[in-house]
């Protein structure tokens, strides 16, 4: 089921992508559903619900939808993708497909992002250099994604697609127990 949902998810950012490149619109577009992803998942997601209860008339979920989008000022490509979702039934997937559409804009732009994990926050300074550091290792210019996860100890932690730099403290001792521990076995 994942693999289906990843695969419809792929197939509505492709042709989203598609059309925003042809209208010189792809970062606006992925921007315009970022923002409309933040709203759905505000007062604990009920908008989302509202607008993917098949129990609601779907006059009644287009007209709250044409609402939300006229309050938010989303261009007119991004509304009628968000107006086909509805109409499809497909609402479940759109974090899916913003995913996919983000990513795809990233490389069309020559961008990446990486989410980035410390200990405690970062300063201005210090994003510079992670960011810097990041973008090097790349070759694209990287898009930092923020967290703070106190049980890094120290260190840092940034993932950027599939690949994981993990340079915090925590890794170190994991990795030097699990050396006293093979010693401590090899040694009995």
């Amino acid at each position: 089921m994942a693999d289906s949902s990843g695969a419809i998810a792929r197939r509505y950012a492709r042709a989203l992508v598609s059309i925003g490149v042809e209208g010189n619109e792809s970062e606006l577009i992925a921007a315009d559903l970022a923002r409309f992803v933040a709203v759905l998942d505000q007062n604990g997601g009920m908008l989302r619900l509202a607008l993917g209860n098949p129990g609601i008339p779907i006059e009644e979920r287009r007209a709250v939808l044409q609402t939300v989008i006229g309050r938010l000022g989303l261009s007119p490509r991004a509304g009628n993708f968000l107006r086909l979702l509805l109409d499809k039934g497909r609402f479940g997937a759109l974090g899916a497909i913003l995913a996919q559409v983000q990513e795809m804009t990233d490389a069309l732009s020559g961008q990446v992002r990486a989410k980035v994990s410390t200990a405690t926050a970062l300063s201005p300074g210090m994003e510079a250099e992670v960011q810097q550091a990041l973008s090097a290792a790349t070759g694209k210019t990287a898009i930092l994604e923020t967290a703070v996860d106190p049980s890094l100890i120290g260190g840092i932690v940034a993932q950027v697609g599939d690949k994981v730099y993990d340079a915090s403290v925590r890794a170190r001792l994991n990795s030097l127990y699990t050396t006293l521990a093979q010693r401590s076995a090899a040694e009995a």
